[in-house]
């Protein structure tokens, strides 16, 4: 008879011992799978909310004569000394290698202009580029732009200007209608009004030119350093500033959520491995009589060791298989009670399911590899006398 067929009669034989084992480690990895699946949704999860912080790589031209202040960046209206930014380097921006990990583009022309004797700064701008990078954005009173002559207005720059929903400003050499106000923000977008970029460049004379241009990277493992590069090879004589502070918070919460699971789905594989290790153990002295008529019979010391190695070996596969089930399927059903806040969406990954099966085979055969060698060197006369 195959050793196999062996192995496969003895765990049939065997049901309740090989139910507890398949179910022991089966409860081991589907820990680990649906603390790994939960990590992974919820790194997910908050990457994309901290996408919405806004931009986190700025372009901004090379030199600057007269400085405005953007987003605690020092940036320029007018630049005379160095190359001038313009729309055209905005498309450019989406030619670089790494251009799948750019989520926005926003282009901004920075101008200065006085309304009803005040000077208040005005940013050019596309409003569904901006829109999407700042996510934040509320118009507390009006709307949003319907009309490329509409314009929304800071809440702090409504207030100063004695503006509200529907009035005319004159910018530059063109009427816009103020369409609505920003909510606060607490940003120094409450003391802007911001107009269509194409018609800003056309009133103030400016062609194509840009102040500076706000980029969004996914940062789930994008390289910012790289496309930072990357820009600065595009666009030559510009210069390119990655917002450490955002980027640094986001990569920080991606690490910390990455090593909490591997932490967690390591320790659960540790007690599961013990398990099967403490099953395995009792299960040799259990069979004493089963090894003394096995080596009665002309089986050798290799022939009990690998018996008991291929049984561990299919109660490794199908607890591999029961367990990547159970912590696929459970979080859909627990997640939504536990982490109610969050949005979570799970995929199916298929190196997961491998991953699982094998580290399932990994833990329980090593875990078997000590019984079995001591099952395969007992001493066949004392193995004998239990018969």
């Amino acid at each position: 008879m195959k050793l196999i067929d062996i192995a496969v009669n003895n765990l049939r034989r065997k049901k309740g011992r090989t139910f507890f084992l398949i179910s022991g480690l089966a409860l081991g990895i589907g820990a680990a799978v649906a603390l790994t699946s939960v990590g992974d949704a919820m790194n997910r999860e908050v990457m994309h909310a901290l996408d919405e912080f806004g931009a986190n790589i700025l372009v901004l031209p090379a030199s600057e004569d007269l400085p405005l202040s953007y987003g605690g960046m020092t940036v320029s209206a007018i630049n005379t000394g160095g190359r001038l930014l313009t729309i055209e380097d905005a498309k450019n921006v989406r030619t670089i290698r790494n251009k799948e990990n750019i989520s926005t583009v926003a282009p901004k022309l920075l101008v200065v202009s006085e309304v009803r004797k005040t000077r208040v700064l005005v940013a050019g701008v596309e409003f569904p580029s901006e829109f999407r990078l700042k996510k934040w954005w509320r118009v507390e009173s009006g709307m949003g732009p319907q009309d490329r002559t509409d314009a929304l207005i800071g809440k702090e720059a409504a207030a100063k200007l004695g503006i509200g929903p529907g009035d005319t400003v004159t910018l530059g050499s063109g009427k816009f209608t103020v369409a609505g106000i920003l909510a606060n923000t607490g940003s120094q977008d409450d003391n802007l009004i911001f107009a269509d970029l194409g018609l800003v460049q056309q009133h103030f004379r400016k062609g194509n030119a840009i102040s500076l241009i706000e980029l969004s990277a996914l940062c789930g493992g994008c390289p910012i350093e790289e496309m930072v590069a990357q820009v600065n090879d595009a666009l030559p004589g510009a210069r390119t500033v990655a917002v450490k502070e955002t980027v640094e918070l986001k990569m920080q919460a991606m690490h910390y959520f990455h090593r909490f699971s591997l932490g967690l789905s390591l320790l659960l594989l540790i007690v599961a491995g013990m398990i099967i290790f403490f099953a395995m153990t009792a299960a040799v002295k259990e069979r004493v009589q089963e090894i003394g008529l096995f080596r009665a019979i002309g089986f050798r010391t290799g022939h009990i060791i690998q018996v008991l190695l291929i049984e561990a070996f299919l109660v490794s596969v199908l607890a591999g298989f029961l367990g990547y089930a159970v912590g696929v399927i459970s979080p859909r059903f627990i997640a939504p009670y536990l982490m109610s806040a969050y949005h979570l969406t799970f995929t199916f990954d298929p190196l997961l399911a491998v991953i699982a099966v094998a580290a399932s085979v990994v833990v329980g055969v090593a875990a078997s590899v000590y019984p079995a060698v001591r099952a395969g060197r007992m001493d066949p006369i004392e193995a004998l006398r239990t018969l």
